[in-house]
Formats: C-alpha cells, sequence, structure tokens
C-alpha cells in the first residue's frame, strides 16, 4: 500500500532545498544554531533587510539536520518581522528575486494577494503589497510539529481564521471557490500566488479544511541514467491517468501525482489548488475565472489575476 504523503508536517522550503517526511520519527528535540551573516548584495526588496542568519537545526535523537536562511526585518510600523529564504543565488532565489520585481513594478499598490503564509511573508518582504494572512493558527500543525513552525514561522497568529478560510478554499470545487473569493473586495485587484513548495504544506492545507486532497507522491531516487528516471516518473503517474509534477529534492525527484477517482476523470472537479499549481492537466485546461500574470522560467511560482 502506498504511503499517500511523503512530505507531512513538513518542509520542501523554497531554496532550502529540504524534504522531512513522515517517514522520519516525529520529534521536538530541534537543537538550534543560528550563524549571522552578511546580507547578500542580491537580496533586494520592499524593505531592507536587518540580519541575515543561517539556521542549523538538528535532532539529536534522530541525526537528522536542517539548514534554513533567515532575514529579518521591519515593516512600516516598525513590527520586526522575519522570512524564510532560498538558499542564496540559487534559481529559487532568483525566481523570488523575479517575483518581488514584478510585484513592484506590474501589480497595483491596493492589490490583494492570497497566498499561503510562508509565500505571504515573501511577497510581505519583497514588495510591501497586501497580503490575505502573514502567521499562521497553532492548530495548522500537530503537536509534535508546533515548537519547530512557531520558530520558522516567527510566531503563530491567524484570530480571524483567515488560513483556514484560504485552505477551504483550496481544497474546494474550482468555480465554487472562485465565485466566493470573488466577493472579497470587489473593486480591488485580486491576485493568487502558488508556490509548487505549497504541496508541503498539505497537512497544513488539509487539517485546517477538515477535507483530503488527491494527492500521492513517491521520491525517486536519483541515478545515473536521468531518461529512464523521467520514464519511471512517467510511468507511475500514468498508472492512474491523472496529470503530475515533478520536483526536484535531495537525493533524486519528488513526483506529485492526482489520484483520480477511475469512476470520475473530469479535471473540472479537482480542486482549487491542484488546478492552480502547473500539474501536466492543469496547464491543459486553465481557469476561466483566472489569468495567469507570472510565472518564473522554473515554473516553481505562478501569480495569477482575478479577471
Amino acid at each position: 500500500m502506498k504511503r499517500r504523503y511523503l512530505v507531512g508536517g513538513a518542509l520542501l522550503l523554497a531554496g532550502a532545498a529540504l524534504l522531512v517526511s513522515t517517514f522520519w520519527p516525529q520529534s521536538e528535540s530541534w537543537e538550534e544554531k543560528r550563524v549571522s551573516l552578511s546580507i547578500p548584495e542580491s537580496l533586494s526588496g520592499h524593505y531592507s533587510p536587518t540580519e541575515f542568519e543561517r539556521w542549523e537545526l538538528y535532532q539529536s535523537d534522530t541525526g537528522k539536520r536542517l539548514t534554513l536562511h533567515v532575514a529579518r526585518y521591519r515593516d512600516e510600523a516598525g513590527t520586526p518581522r522575519q522570512v524564510l529564504l532560498p538558499e542564496p543565488e540559487s534559481r529559487q532565489w532568483q525566481s523570488w528575486m523575479a517575483l518581488g520585481e514584478f510585484l513592484r513594478s506590474k501589480v497595483e499598490p491596493n492589490a490583494l494577494v492570497l497566498a499561503w503564509w510562508d509565500d505571504s511573508q515573501r511577497i510581505d518582504f519583497f514588495s510591501g503589497r497586501r497580503t490575505w494572512v502573514l502567521q499562521p493558527p497553532t492548530e495548522a500543525f500537530g503537536p509534535t510539529e508546533r515548537d519547530l513552525w512557531r520558530r520558522l514561522s516567527g510566531g503563530f497568529g491567524d484570530a480571524e481564521g483567515k488560513l483556514a478560510q484560504l485552505a477551504r478554499w483550496f481544497t474546494q470545487d474550482p468555480e465554487q471557490a472562485l465565485a466566493e473569493i470573488a466577493q472579497l473586495e470587489p473593486d480591488a485587484p485580486l491576485y493568487l500566488l502558488v508556490a509548487n513548495g505549497d504541496l508541503s504544506h498539505v497537512n497544513e492545507i488539509e487539517r485546517l479544511a477538515g477535507k483530503k486532497l488527491p494527492l500521492e507522491v513517491k521520491i525517486f531516487p536519483s541515478t545515473e541514467n536521468l531518461h529512464g528516471q523521467i520514464a519511471s516518473v512517467q510511468r507511475w503517474a500514468g498508472e492512474k491517468g491523472a496529470g503530475y509534477l515533478p520536483q526536484k529534492v535531495p537525493g533524486g525527484i519528488a513526483a506529485w501525482r492526482i489520484a483520480r477517482d477511475p469512476e470520475n476523470t473530469d479535471e473540472d472537479n479537482e480542486p482549487l489548488l491542484v488546478r492552480l499549481l502547473p500539474f501536466t492537466t492543469s496547464l491543459e485546461n486553465p481557469l476561466s475565472g483566472l489569468e495567469r500574470v507570472h510565472q518564473s522560467s522554473d515554473g516553481y511560482l505562478t501569480l495569477y489575476r482575478r479577471r
């Protein structure tokens, strides 16, 4: 029996090149070392970072290690904030730099951007554009995960339950979800941002929405035969005749596939998040209520505008 999720409560953090899976023993004992670094010259955004750090986290009971990069800054009200960033100068670093420039130069100052909480923090840092929610609620995580995510997110919040509402939209029928989203500030420009790394938050989304997403994932270890590896991914994805989305992870490829009901092959019934992400079937069947206005060269980030 295949495990539905290889990434649970866990990280495929943009640029951190990490995969923490449910195959790892759950533990609260993350020891942490913070190393101050020089602020990279290429790090440009709406706000000027005051600090740039490398966080090295270690589980003594499992031997697992995580390495993250964090920038600290103050917003226009002087509130201290932090943001998780990709590995400096990596492809995802460059993708976020390009998106930040697009948001600052092409997106209206009064626009509202809907995105998952960690993407929203990056949107805030890089562009200063309004976002739906910046902090996750405590209940998004299981008891053994909360201490780690409290540190990574900069603290829990969201008293209004906005992230849970976004999770419900992500798991709904696209037409219904977009109809509800259309009621948000109808006089203001509205955008939706998704990152392929949002798949690392599947457990959070399902926990907050109270509903499962039709997704499965499998890791294909690295091999010298790249063509054979790609063929293996395509064979596995085609077992159910559904779309798939591959991601590079340490040691191989994490391939996600849509676990479609064999009695219902209608892509229109796939939930909003699946239709927003660049699964192969989503690319062939775009949503009519949204216009794709920006996509990173590696396909990692996709920004939509409400029509």
